[in-house]
């Protein structure tokens, strides 16, 4: 695995192997711990005897934990840095699968899904963060995509286990414990986790920021090779002299348009309704008439149209460029769900309505899914990526929580065709903002891209 040519010597690639996993990894985690709910959700309702305010509460109490793990993580990063709080990312994940098998009431059940969200959250940051600030900046895109790529496998991981245990019991049994199993599952992955996290190395942007150069120095050396390791050693220094690192800085003029950049771009990646899509698939489904049975199934096709799609984009993100991907992901989705509301509308055709939820999942794949965590993780500057990227993906979670928690009402209220267009809508805001103010990130190590942000407002 080592290399010995004098442009790559010192490099070894299982370094690289092993961040790209423990991006992978931490992306899988989230996808699953976020998504396994949809299969769950119907069963412990029952179990629980909840309204549909007490259903969306269910359904969105993880959320809750995001909002903390998100608005937590960075400051901790940059405390500790990004291995140690990966380290915790770990120990929530695992903790939060025991303890909601061993649950017994509502408020139990509360509690260790909020601590699992508390991970989700932090690991929505410091995953692609971490990639981000080791990988190649030749390779930072696809590895950065991988991270997305590990979500929609822990989406699709999700609801497969959750079929498979729907299908392995009576309907008095997933009611009484099979969804528990649902949950217990994670426990796996989780694990998995840690041992990668133990044989990572941390991030050398972190290790220099922290007064550690020659450390910093090794590990750019051990990934890139000596000579990038010494060109990229002297532009980390230069753009840390440059920031001040005080907190202030993300709100002047240059870096104030990053981070208004980052906090609605996240929060639309939400407003349009992937979360409460796949937290509700099942129930979408069985809404136009499907039967239990199959709707798990179907729930399966969609998640697996996210896999792929997001393999196209992992493909695409370096070659046809951020804001190509994003535009043409959210067009499919405005697209796709004015469809989903019209055939419900209309008294509800299920095939049509699982091949419009299909394309609306693959649109967020090729689009949001996949560019919003890329261009996330690379328009902070380096002292302040870490407290900019909490308060950007905090607006995710608040629109992810809310979508969650008030989809059960919306259907209730404006019938499903009604929410399904209010997603539409927001889709179409979503559009117009990449439009006008979404720059180009495609081929710019971290540092020009924060150059970019520091230029006259207008200039791209």
């Amino acid at each position: 695995m080592m290399t010995n040519d004098n442009n790559n010597s010192g490099r070894n690639l299982w370094f690289l192997v092993v961040a790209a996993s423990v991006s992978s990894l931490g992306g899988f985690l989230f996808g699953y711990d976020n998504i396994v709910i949809s299969g769950a959700i119907e069963y412990l309702t029952k179990s629980f005897d909840l309204d549909a305010a007490g259903k969306g509460w269910a359904a969105g109490c993880a959320l809750v934990g995001c909002l903390a793990g998100s608005a937590g993580s960075g400051w901790l990063a940059d405390r500790i840095g990004l291995k140690k709080s990966l380290a915790i990312c770990a120990v929530c994940f695992a903790g939060s699968s025991v303890g909601v098998f061993f649950c017994y009431s509502l408020n139990q059940f509360v509690i260790w899904r909020m601590l699992g969200g508390v991970g989700i959250g932090a690991a929505s940051i410091l995953a692609p963060m971490y990639i981000a600030e080791i990988a190649p900046a030749r390779m930072r895109g696809r590895l950065v995509t991988l991270y997305q790529l590990g979500i929609v496998l822990g989406i699709l991981g999700a609801v497969y286990v959750n079929m498979l245990i729907q299908q392995g019991g009576t309907e008095e049994w997933n009611q009484a414990v099979g969804w528990k199993w649902m949950f217990m599952a994670g426990i796996v992955p989780a694990v998995l986790f840690a041992v990668a996290i133990v044989a990572a190395l941390e991030s050398p942007r972190w290790l220099m920021k922290a007064g550690r150069v020659d450390e910093g120095r090794e590990v750019l050396t051990r990934i890139n090779g000596a000579t990038i390791a010494k060109q990229e050693t002297g532009s980390i220094r230069e753009s840390l002299v440059a920031e001040e690192g005080r907190f202030s800085e993300l709100f002047t003029s240059g870096f104030g348009r990053a981070l208004f950049l980052g906090v609605v771009l996240a929060g639309l990646t939400q407003t349009s309704g992937i979360t409460p899509v796949f937290s509700y698939l099942p129930s979408i489904f069985e809404a136009a008439g499907t039967k239990t049975g199959d709707a798990f199934f179907q729930s399966v096709l969609v998640s697996a149209i996210n896999l792929v799609f997001t393999l196209v984009a992992l493909w695409l993100v370096d070659k046809a460029g951020r804001r190509t991907l994003l535009l043409t992901g959210i067009s499919i989705q405005v697209l796709a769900f004015s469809m989903v509301g019209l055939f419900y509308y209309m008294g509800g055709w299920p095939i049509g309505i699982l091949v419009g939820v299909m394309a609306f999942v693959a649109g967020h794949a090729v689009g949001n899914g996949v560019v919003g965590w890329v261009i996330l993780s690379e328009i902070f500057p380096t002292k302040l990526r870490g407290r900019a990227m909490s308060i950007a993906t905090t607006s995710l979670w608040v629109f992810a929580f809310l979508g969650n928690l008030v989809f059960p009402v919306m259907q209730k209220a404006v019938g499903n065709h009604g929410a399904f267009w209010a997603f539409t809508f927001m889709a179409v805001v979503n559009l117009f903002f990449v439009i006008f103010l979404v720059p180009e990130t495609k081929g710019h190590s971290l540092e020009d891209i924060a150059k970019i942000f520091l230029r006259k407002k207008g200039t791209r």
